[in-house]
């Protein structure tokens, strides 16, 4: 059961939550998670407990790679997401290619889970099956308005 939450927990936090958890990429960074109904203290509790860190370190991590790659502060990338921007709209604003920033986020993506698989937190083809989606989700996440849309 132990191998089955690290998965869980990794699945959550490299596939799911670069898509759904990044409706508050900008915000993320300086927020706090929420807290968890769950009232047992089985696996399934504590994986719920630890969620909102891990989705956290992800936006972080998404936040860090997109500056990383366009320029910018995190006021800025915030301002324009608020706005009903995406995040392509804004690398196109600071005279960026929006391909380098899928390809910056794919690739940290793809280290984590490498890092993850080499110690042992998933398995090698649980790693290949998270890698094969990340594309797809971060093609997603480039093109979701996150602000105030019309």
């Amino acid at each position: 059961m132990d191998g089955k939450m690290k998965q869980l927990v990794a699945t959550v936090a490299l596939a799911g939550a670069i898509t759904a958890g990044s409706a508050g990429v900008a915000f993320a960074a300086d927020g706090s998670g929420g807290g968890s109904n769950a009232s047992s203290g089985g696996p399934s509790a504590q994986t719920a407990k630890r969620h909102p860190a891990v989705r956290l370190a992800v936006r972080r991590g998404v936040i860090e790679t997109v500056l990383a790659t366009v320029g910018g502060t995190r006021a800025d990338l915030r301002a324009a997401l608020q706005s009903g921007k995406t995040i392509s709209d804004y690398a196109t604003a600071q005279g960026k290619d929006p391909q380098a920033v899928v390809t910056a986020l794919v690739n940290a993506a793809d280290a984590k889970v490498d890092e993850l698989v080499a110690n042992g937190t998933i398995t090698q083809e649980r790693g290949n099956t998270i890698k094969g989606k990340v594309p797809d989700r971060v093609n997603k996440i480039m093109t979701r308005q996150f602000g105030q849309h019309a």
